[in-house]
């Protein structure tokens, strides 16, 4: 599949995952990262979910567990998907600025298969979106729309309450934080740590009282003046 890249293809996205995405950018304290499930659209590209997997996070980076990686795959194939539909890596930047960072560009070319949509967002609500071929030449097409799809029945209006529930709940049970070393000092100064690794504890989602909720416009993803997400756990 070949696009103009003056024509480029659409990006689009359900609207149950346009909101998970929301939210999972706007309630996580620390980078958070996942893979999505992707089909054909006429136009381009649909997202129609996001999946968030066990990973290790700091304010700077998020390592998805290899181990929960291997299990989730064989899941979604034991359940009929096709691991080539795994189409879409998204991360955030917390409150950082959007931007392809050297580490974002090394991940998406190590992204098996043919293509690759990338898109990393924040809790201002800003948001990058790219699309990367790998055959049958090299392609890059950057600064993409993310286009929201309205579906029918239940599905056109998710429950913000209950996906904010979910949401949470997800990033509570699924994310470690990484903690860096701690120094012991006495009157002369450091003198040892108390790990050396480091070590994790729970990632505690913010209750989305700070900054702007996201809402869908014309370049993707912006900062609305009213309607934040439901609050409260």
């Amino acid at each position: 599949m070949e696009f103009d890249r003056h024509d480029p293809p659409g990006i689009f996205i359900e609207a149950r995952a346009f909101h998970r995405l929301k939210l999972l950018l706007k309630l996580c304290p620390a980078e958070i990262a996942g893979l999505g499930y992707v089909t054909p659209h006429p136009e381009g590209f649909l997202i129609q979910d996001l999946f968030v997997l066990p990973q290790r996070v700091t304010d700077s980076d998020a390592e998805l567990d290899s181990e929960a990686l291997c299990d989730f795959l064989g899941r979604f194939v034991g359940d009929g998907g096709d691991p080539s539909s795994l189409q879409l890596w998204w991360h955030s930047h917390v409150d950082g600025e959007v931007y392809w960072s050297e580490t974002d560009l090394e991940t998406i070319e190590r992204f098996p298969g043919n293509r690759v949509i990338s898109i990393v967002g924040n809790q201002r609500g800003e948001l990058l979106c790219r699309l990367d071929l790998f055959a049958p030449r090299r392609e890059r097409l950057e600064n993409l729309p993310l286009v929201l799809v309205h579906g029918t029945g239940e599905e056109a209006t998710p429950d913000l309450e209950t996906l904010r529930r979910e949401v949470w709940a997800e990033i509570k049970t699924k994310l470690k934080m990484r903690v860096p070393m701690e120094p012991l000092t006495d009157h002369e100064g450091v003198v040892g740590f108390i790990s050396y690794e480091g070590y994790e504890i729970e990632v505690e989602p913010s209750d989305g009282s700070s900054g702007e909720a996201l809402h869908h416009g014309a370049g993707g993803l912006t900062p609305p003046n009213h309607h934040d997400p439901p609050k409260g756990p």
